[in-house]
């Protein structure tokens, strides 16, 4: 059957100001730096724009690129006591200082909150002649009076706080590295630090030293840095730590499944999926792990499931930490092709969600899980719901326990359980203990993390939003949406939409979302169909794992195409965007809705002879291009496969195929 493009919308320009409106909207709203408090809440904290709106509407999306002056990171804790801390590393912190300001004396530092929460760093600056000042944050970051920053974890819950600020600036306050623009958030461990090792001794701020010193004395809770940092980052000094055995990624738990991790093996049967280690999840029976181990374990489960009717079902895992759901629909055993639900990431107790497509008969399954600290659970849960995903709470009443199951799909006899608990050495890890971010003025300059526009969107425009929860202009809640009107797709088949997305990647929470929901016939009864969210609380992208397990979509500031299938039978369709953010750096945007029916787009082949290169494709694709790899890209008039571009020396141009 012939492909056929049945509706797009580019948001090229505005569709709710068009007459008739193309879409209508709620809870439309900009606001520019500096935010009236009445309107928007936390509006100190605010450093970018604030908005539901078109992209016309709004000074950027994204967030502004270059630091506003020198940055460092610094690994440390409040509580370490001067006597504790070495000469060299106070040789390190007095060169870092005045590579930060410069080498101006008798400088004027602000420490936010105060001097307290950095007391034996603003004693050693006391000594060196510098004043110390605390932060007044009825003061706004723009008219403090100083010459330098430090930011600590105590700060008043203003973790944004001179995120902007034209004044250098040092910060160990790891929670709030993202929204400092720094890198993404860092975290805290309790250790007692190894030897520094200076890595860029030809830095100013390694004030000379070269090779391994000692830090400081005692166990200590270290604020460290983020993962992630900005390009052009400079590490000047690290810091080694000392891990006892571990069980902190699916891939540890898979080494001792294996073999080649060591580890006590613990095994038991059960006849409900669902294991407790002090951290209770949605369901009441909390085993405790075989063989009764706590705090860091691995676990695999395995067991058969009997289907009694061909359709689509949806599983939830609620773990704590990390998990993965593999069914083996292929009878070849278990492996990567198998995946339903993937989440390698720590965090508390929470569900993830996949879909996957059976046919009557038995298939074997397996849960494999971690805990690396503290309380861990896993429990695995069936929807008694069928055909769309259902990413609805546990609590909902659509979703069993597997065990306890009333559906199609139920537990074919008793579940395998074997815990794994991590043994032998300890491991020597090296984290950063200093980390530079160079200024404006800088050869090269510096950026911050995350920084930059949102590119590669189709034609002159797109619709967008930032911190969402931090308005509320038409009593609408903290969801904002945007519906399109209804689309005639009635006998239509294959139909599918496909939109581009793209999104930040340094701040975000697993309760933010960007998602597409349909009415299939106009009734007024939403269902999600998309979903873009955190895929744990330490990832901070979005992805759309949650609704598309076999084959995510990580977002970034470049829009992406993605595309998925709409359920038979729709007639009048409905699509309505639905969005959540709660702060400035937590962007999301959307462009170039389209509604295809027949076959999906396909390229063909790309041939060059001499200077001349054929494009070819099937399927209901749109040629479009542009002079930039970022775009905008913008339709190519009059494209079909297949469709030759002259090469020409003096023009460079990207060219891509959309649906």
């Amino acid at each position: 059957m012939a492909a056929e493009l049945i509706y797009q919308e580019g948001f090229n320009d505005d569709g709710e100001a068009a007459t008739p409106k193309r879409y209508t909207t709620t809870g439309r709203f900009t606001s520019e730096v500096p935010h009236d408090p009445g309107l928007v809440a936390s509006s100190g904290d605010q450093v970018g724009p604030v908005y539901w709106a078109h992209r016309s509407e709004v000074s950027i999306v994204g967030v502004y690129g270059p630091t506003p002056e020198r940055r460092a990171l610094l690994a440390w804790d409040a509580a370490i006591q001067e006597e504790d801390v070495s000469p060299q590393f106070w040789t390190l912190f007095d060169a870092t200082i005045h590579w930060l300001l410069r080498g101006k004396a008798s400088a004027t530092v602000l420490i936010s909150a105060d001097s307290t929460s950095a007391q034996s760093l603003a004693d050693r600056l006391a000594t060196r002649g510098h004043t110390v000042v605390d932060d007044d944050i009825s003061i706004p970051d723009s008219a403090v009076v100083a010459d330098l920053i430090i930011k600590t974890p105590n700060n008043l819950g203003t973790p944004g706080r001179f995120a902007r600020t034209g004044k250098p600036l040092l910060t160990f306050s790891a929670l709030d590295h993202d929204d400092l623009l720094v890198s993404t958030i860092g975290a805290t461990a309790t250790f007692e630090a190894g030897n520094g090792t200076v890595v860029d001794a030809a830095h100013p701020a390694a004030g000379g030293l070269t090779g391994s010193f000692p830090v400081a004395t005692g166990s200590y809770t270290w604020q460290l840095v983020g993962d992630n940092l900005p390009g052009g980052a400079i590490t000047v000094a690290t810091l080694s730590r000392s891990i006892p055995p571990t069980a902190a990624s699916l891939a540890d738990v898979d080494a001792m499944i294996a073999g080649s991790k060591p580890s006590d093996r613990s095994e038991e049967t059960v006849d409900t999926l669902d294991f407790s280690d002090a951290s209770p999840g949605d369901w009441f029976w909390d085993y405790p792990v075989p063989g009764g181990a706590t705090g860091v374990w691995g676990l695999q489960a395995r067991g058969q499931i009997q289907v009694t009717a061909n359709g689509t079902y949806s599983f939830a895992l609620g773990m704590d930490d990390g998990a993965r759901l593999r069914i083996d629909r292929d009878g070849n055993g278990f492996s990567e092709a198998d995946n339903v639900i993937v989440e390698d990431a720590a965090g508390g107790h929470r569900a993830r969600y996949g879909t996957v497509q059976l046919n009557t008969g038995t298939y074997p399954f397996e849960v494999v899980a971690f805990n690396s600290g503290g309380g861990g659970s896993l429990e695995l849960s069936v929807s008694t719901e069928t055909g769309a995903p259902d990413t609805s709470p546990i609590s909902s009443g659509t979703w069993e326990l597997l065990g306890e199951t009333s559906g199609n799909v139920r537990l074919q006899g008793a579940i395998t359980a074997a815990s794994y608990v991590p043994t032998g050495d300890a491991e020597t890890v090296t984290v950063p203990l200093l980390v530079l971010l160079n200024g404006p003025e800088d050869s090269p300059a510096g950026s911050v993390y995350g920084g930059g526009a949102f590119t590669g969107y189709e034609g002159t425009g797109f619709f967008a939003g930032a911190a969402l929860n931090k308005f509320d202009s038409d009593g609408s809640g903290t969801t904002k949406t945007l519906t399109l009107p209804p689309v005639n797709v009635a006998g239509k088949e294959n139909v599918r939409v496909t939109f581009a997305a793209a999104a930040t990647f340094l701040d975000f929470e697993t309760d933010d979302f960007l998602d597409l929901w349909i009415d299939p016939n106009n009734s007024g009864n939403f269902s999600q169909l998309v979903r873009f969210t955190a895929p744990s609380g330490n990832d901070k992208y979005f992805d759309d794992r949650l609704t598309n397990p076999s084959n995510p979509t990580q977002l970034g500031l470049a829009f992406k195409d993605v595309t998925y299938p709409i359920p038979q039978g729709a007639t009048d369709l409905v699509i309505q965007i639905r969005a959540f953010t709660t702060w400035f750096n937590e962007i999301v945007a959307f462009d170039d809705i389209r509604i295809t029916a027949g076959d999906q787009l396909r390229i063909g082949s790309i041939a060059l002879a001499q200077d001349t290169v054929t494009i070819t494709w099937t399927g209901a694709g749109r040629l479009q291009s542009a002079p930039d790899v970022n775009g905008p890209f913008s339709d190519v008039a009059g494209a079909s496969s297949p469709h030759a571009v002259q090469v020409s020396a003096a023009e460079r141009r990207y060219y891509r195929l959309v649906q």
